[in-house]
């Protein structure tokens, strides 16, 4: 055991999506006691609202205002997911949802056929290098239209049913003797210049959105532990809405993204989003956007105008500038925080867990890792 993990071994967990969920599995696997902070419970946050995407090629290349490790990060995890996911269903006994690539972007325009010549160049020597199908479309999922003038099978971007991975994931913390789950706020305390953790030896917090709005109380008064380390202010809530329809037939056989738009076939379901909207906190779906999605996706794929809506709902995404996760420790002992994860929860939920505990654990990073810390200086080469 290093003397870092002497040290620490009691955690409080702050937050119980995916994020969470998979932080506390590989600490307590790796002999520390948690304890799961989590309002509601069983969790029904940003991981159950998303679509699952794995997707490193499209969401993290060719995007300018990306972290430039961004790509590697997302990379490395979707390695991760396939054993990753494995072993979910072995300890749960229900399935997790995963299912490889590839996936299919298309273009209807300029600017979209731009975006896919760009993720092209860009892993043109990468083992899962797109390939270019724009005269196979037919052959490869015949429901895309054919007023597509470019598009691109991404061997690298697979998909998870996520409330099929959050089921298994829940099962597996509920199960494990040193997991304790409170379905109750964490009760920080500000003393004698430290941040008592709640009984526990170290902090992590994984509250997506509202993690720089965790509570501390200091003299009697409540403020928020981004008054202790303002980079916990980059963190912002990112609206998002989706609605899902009923299989077709003759539907898309695989994910299809197209710009900012993603059709996710499911077994039961097809996954129609998914708006943005910085600065919003969305509750519920509103009608006129969830009919702009749908609009948009039967311009994709022609055959959904036959498919009866499901269900449409809203949710908030934790993101940056950058689109990149904070994954290190804060200016306080002891406090760490994985968040901001922003599209990509789902697919780097194997490597935070890996990150995190290494780092709590061994205080050990990758130089890749130490990228994503808070108050990192990031160069244009990670």
């Amino acid at each position: 055991m290093s003397e870092r993990a002497a040290t620490i071994q009691s955690i409080a967990i702050v937050g119980a999506g995916i994020i969470g969920l998979s932080c506390a599995l590989e600490l307590a696997d790796r002999g520390v006691r948690v304890t799961l902070f989590e309002k509601q419970w069983p969790p029904r946050g940003a991981s159950w609202a998303a679509a699952g995407m794995l997707a490193p090629a499209f969401e993290a290349v060719g995007v300018a205002d990306n972290h430039p490790g961004l790509f590697e990060l997302c990379d490395a995890s979707a390695r991760l997911w396939p054993d990753w996911a494995c072993a979910l269903e072995a300890r749960s006994g229900k399935p997790s949802g995963y299912h490889p690539g590839p996936s299919l972007a298309v273009a209807f325009d300029e600017a979209g056929a731009r975006k896919l010549s760009a993720v092209q160049s860009a892993l043109v020597e990468h083992d899962h290098a797109p390939t270019d199908c724009s005269t196979k479309l037919r052959d490869i999922d015949p429901s895309v239209s054919q007023n597509a003038i470019a598009a691109l099978l991404l061997p690298s971007d697979g998909q998870a049913d996520n409330r099929l991975t959050l089921e298994a994931l829940v099962d597996c913390v509920q199960a494990h003797d040193l997991i304790d789950i409170r379905a109750e706020e964490v009760a920080l305390t500000w003393k004698d210049g430290a941040l008592d953790h709640a009984g526990h030896d170290a902090t992590l917090l994984t509250a997506g959105w509202q993690t720089g709005g965790v509570m501390v109380e200091r003299d009697g008064e409540q403020l928020d532990i981004r008054d202790l380390d303002p980079a916990l202010d980059d963190i912002e809530p990112i609206g998002g809405q989706m609605l899902s329809v009923a299989p077709v037939k003759d539907g898309p056989r695989m994910t299809l993204r197209a710009d900012h738009l993603y059709i996710v076939p499911k077994a039961d379901r097809i996954i129609i989003g998914a708006t943005s909207e910085p600065g919003r906190v969305l509750s519920q779906p509103e009608a006129e956007r969830i009919a702009d999605l749908r609009a948009r996706a039967i311009r994709v794929c022609p055959v959904l105008e036959h498919a009866p809506v499901l269900e449409s709902w809203a949710g908030v995404r934790p993101g940056l500038k950058n689109h990149a996760p904070l994954l290190g420790q804060i200016r306080l002992d002891n406090v760490f925080v994985a968040s901001g994860h922003f599209r990509n929860g789902i697919l780097l939920a194997p490597i935070t867990a890996q990150i995190m505990a290494a780092l709590i654990l061994e205080g050990r990073t990758s130089p890749l890792a130490s990228t994503f810390a808070p108050h990192a200086e990031v160069s244009e080469q990670v």
